[in-house]
């Protein structure tokens, strides 16, 4: 069966372990990769847990930047620890759930712009310091900025410590603009840019997500 390359596992990633006839994942990553077999260690875990076990069936569930998928394994050797250490063979026929773009959320975050990756520090027009962010999801945003942005340009975007209240602590993300329209605001020529996130990691993207669902709920 062929497996989608995004859906492999890779070292370092994590996922859940759910051994057959246990109702209880056991949290582990990826600590190396063999012919046929992954070696996944269980950092929480001091000894062998109930039902990891050389020759039971297992479930592993991991999340990428696509979806989450679930796929079959053998449970192949077991080491006692500490941490637990297992040997699983690689897994097989792969289901992947794909990401749905999370609902945006309406804010009035306060944040700083900066277009292009590596700014000129004299190019003071490539920073703005009073863009506000207008919506927010997992996946992009809609900012109000002063910036000359066109479609396609490559953003830096910062949370600043004065907005902790809401977002406790500074988060920072880069984008490249999808579209960008004209919405002047009192005495301030400013633009909205439809932003699209560029994550460096799957726990930066979750981060964000986190965020989003944590505004959700203060706005209820």
């Amino acid at each position: 069966m062929r497996i989608a390359p995004d859906a492999k596992l890779v070292p370092g990633q994590w996922a859940e372990i759910i051994p057959d006839g246990s109702a209880v994942a056991l949290r582990g990553f990826v600590f190396s990769l063999r012919q046929g077999e992954a070696i996944f260690t269980f950092p929480d875990l001091p000894a062998r847990p109930e039902g990891l076990e050389a020759g039971h069936g297992a479930v592993v569930c991991y999340t990428s930047r696509t979806g989450r998928h679930t796929g079959h394994t053998v449970i192949l050797r077991v080491a006692n620890g500490p941490p637990a250490t297992a040997a699983l063979q690689r897994p097989v026929r792969i289901e992947t759930e794909q990401r749905r773009e999370c609902p945006r959320v309406r804010v009035r975050l306060p944040a700083t712009l900066v277009a292009g990756v590596e700014p000129s520090p004299a190019a003071g027009e490539l920073s703005d310091a009073r863009a506000r962010i207008r919506n927010l999801g997992a996946g992009g945003m809609l900012v109000e900025t002063s910036l000359p942005l066109v479609a396609g340009d490559e953003v830096d975007l910062t949370v600043p410590e004065r907005a902790r209240t809401v977002v406790r602590r500074t988060r920072h993300v880069t984008g490249k603009v999808l579209r960008v329209e004209e919405g002047a605001e009192g005495k301030r020529a400013a633009r909205v840019a439809g932003v699209e996130f560029s994550f460096s990691s799957d726990d930066e993207r979750d981060a964000w997500a986190r965020l989003v669902l944590a505004l959700q709920r203060k706005g209820k």
